[in-house]
C-alpha cells in the first residue's frame, strides 16, 4: 500500500522504532534493577498472587496477539481496512496486547514495580510514534479510516463496543 506522497505504508507500521526504544530503555533498567533488586521489589502484593496474575495476563494476551496478528495480516495484503472484533474494541489491538497483557504478564514474575515502567515506557512511545502511521491509514483509506479513528480508541480497548 502507498500513499500519494510514495510513503510506504508497512505491516509493521510504527512497531520497529516503538519496539527498538523500548529496548534501548529496557537495557538501563535491567542494570539498575538488578544492582538494587531489594529497592525495587513488589511488597505489597503477595508473590504467589503475582504469579496468578502473571499466567492470567499471558493467557489472554498472547493468544489474543497471534489471532490478531494473523487477522491483521490477511486484511492488510487484501488492502482491507479492520473495524470488527478485537479493531472494533481499540484501533491498535497489537500495541494493546503487547503493552497490557504481555509485557506486564512477563515482567510480573521479576518482582519489580521498576520493571512494570517499561510498558509506560512503551505506551508513551506508541502515543509519540502513532501518527504517522495514522496518518498514512487516512490517506489510504479516507474518510471511512477518517470516522473509524473518531469513533474507536487508540489502544485502551472498550469492550462494550466489540462488533462481530
Amino acid at each position: 500500500m502507498y500513499n500519494s506522497d510514495n510513503k510506504k505504508l508497512t505491516f509493521w507500521g510504527a512497531s520497529p522504532i516503538v519496539f527498538i526504544l523500548t529496548i534501548l530503555y529496557t537495557i538501563p533498567i535491567i542494570i539498575i534493577n538488578n544492582s538494587y533488586q531489594s529497592i525495587f521489589e513488589i511488597h505489597f502484593i503477595s508473590y504467589p498472587f503475582k504469579i496468578i496474575l502473571a499466567i492470567f495476563l499471558l493467557i489472554i494476551g498472547l493468544p489474543s496477539y497471534i489471532i490478531t496478528l494473523r487477522i491483521l495480516r490477511t486484511a492488510f495484503q487484501k488492502q482491507e481496512i479492520l473495524t470488527n472484533g478485537f479493531f472494533s474494541i481499540c484501533r491498535n489491538p497489537l500495541f494493546a496486547e503487547v503493552i497490557f497483557f504481555i509485557i506486564p504478564g512477563i515482567l510480573l514474575f521479576f518482582n519489580s514495580w521498576l520493571l512494570l515502567t517499561i510498558p509506560c515506557f512503551m505506551y508513551i512511545m506508541f502515543k509519540i510514534f502513532i501518527n504517522r502511521e495514522e496518518t498514512l491509514l487516512e490517506e489510504e483509506f479516507g474518510q471511512e479510516y477518517s470516522k473509524y479513528k473518531n469513533n474507536t480508541s487508540a489502544i485502551f480497548p472498550k469492550i462494550w463496543k466489540y462488533k462481530t
